[in-house]
């Protein structure tokens, strides 16, 4: 009898606020044939990417497994993906960079402190993050979210954000690239595919229509899409009689 059971896992490292809540939505799109471990940051330390990943190597799970890197996780999963771990089988950059998204003048990047913040405007940023859904149970989930997250960690991540640059790590990056790009995104410019593309050219690129926070506005959309490419990545099943 042939198993036709994926073995293959994902682990989910998530955006800014670092919680996990935020993939609730994917969570519940994708088949029960693709089980899911989605990765949550401290809430209140200060650590930036070199801090986090030897948490993130703590948490991969056995056997073959894809690592999702969204938004703010996707240099850090570009950074375990260059540790080679076993059991490695694809990484998917979701709405995300490899280098600092933003032409911001240099000194500018010192300004963050955590006091910066304090006093986020989060209606704006629901709007920004996930345009019209914004205003609705989306927009709750991510304003709930980011108000568990202390100025202290958002600043520290900010920081890391603002000095990255893994384009070393993705060129050796050993397995298949998937690249989600989020048509509408107002946060992740065009831009930063192309430099994953120039880096790799044998990265995949799948364009969904949307905002920043695609996995959460399009959830069944993108669990088809990480499906597939699962699909294509798994070793192949075992045959028994």
């Amino acid at each position: 009898m042939l198993l036709t059971e994926r073995h293959v896992h994902l682990l989910l490292l998530p955006g800014m606020d670092g919680t996990s809540r935020l993939f609730e939505p994917l969570l519940a799109a994708l088949p029960a044939t693709l089980p899911a471990t989605a990765i949550a940051y401290p809430t209140h330390a200060p650590f930036g990417y070199d801090e986090l990943l030897p948490l993130i190597l703590a948490a991969i799970p056995p056997g073959p497994f894809v690592v999702v890197g969204e938004s703010f996780s996707g240099p850090l999963a570009v950074m375990l993906a260059a540790r080679r771990p076993p059991g490695l089988r694809g990484l998917v950059l979701c709405a995300s960079f490899v280098q600092f998204p933003l032409q911001v003048p240099e000194r500018w990047r010192t300004m963050v402190r955590p006091w910066v913040f304090r006093w986020q405007p989060l209606w704006i940023l629901s709007c920004v993050m996930l345009g019209r859904h914004g205003f609705g149970r989306l927009g709750r989930m991510f304003r709930a979210a980011v108000r568990t997250v202390s100025p202290v960690a958002l600043a520290a991540r900010a920081l890391s954000v603002a000095g990255v640059d893994v384009t070393d790590e993705l060129r050796g990056c050993p397995v298949p690239i998937l690249y989600l790009q989020a048509t509408g995104d107002m946060v992740v410019r065009p831009s930063c595919w192309e430099v994953v593309r120039s880096v790799r050219t044998d990265a995949e690129v799948a364009a969904l229509p949307g905002p920043h926070l695609i996995l959460q506005v399009s959830p069944c959309r993108a669990a088809e899409v990480l499906e597939a490419f699962c699909d294509r990545v798994a070793p192949p099943p075992h045959a028994t009689l």
